[in-house]
């Protein structure tokens, strides 16, 4: 099973958990919501959450999602998975726990 990730703060994956979907600001901005795969997903939040001590992982099966996502290069030209949509509640498979260990290097729970 093929799953792409998105990285969220947990405060504000605690305010999302009360709607029926759940936006971020580049959906406003770049037309997409930012997703990562599972290789990916260590380098993206090293990237874009150096002073975050822990973010929560959503996964999603990528059929769910098919119709609204891209594959388009980023960083290091390497293929990301962008979704042009919200993100529907029931779209997320599962979660998981990213978190710093005492080395500062993210590492799954």
């Amino acid at each position: 099973m093929a799953y792409i990730y998105h990285l969220i703060p947990p405060k504000e994956w605690e305010q999302a958990l009360n709607r029926d979907s759940y936006k971020t600001e580049s959906l406003k901005t770049e037309g997409f919501i930012h997703f990562s795969t599972k290789e990916q997903v260590i380098g993206s939040a090293t990237k874009h959450y150096p002073e975050e001590e822990s973010l929560v992982l959503l996964a999603i099966h990528e059929k769910r999602v098919k119709q609204h996502l891209k594959w388009e290069p980023s960083r290091n030209e390497e293929l990301f998975p962008h979704l042009y949509s919200k993100i529907n509640m029931e779209w997320i498979d599962t979660t998981f726990l990213l978190s710093k260990n005492g080395d500062g290097e993210w590492e799954w729970e």
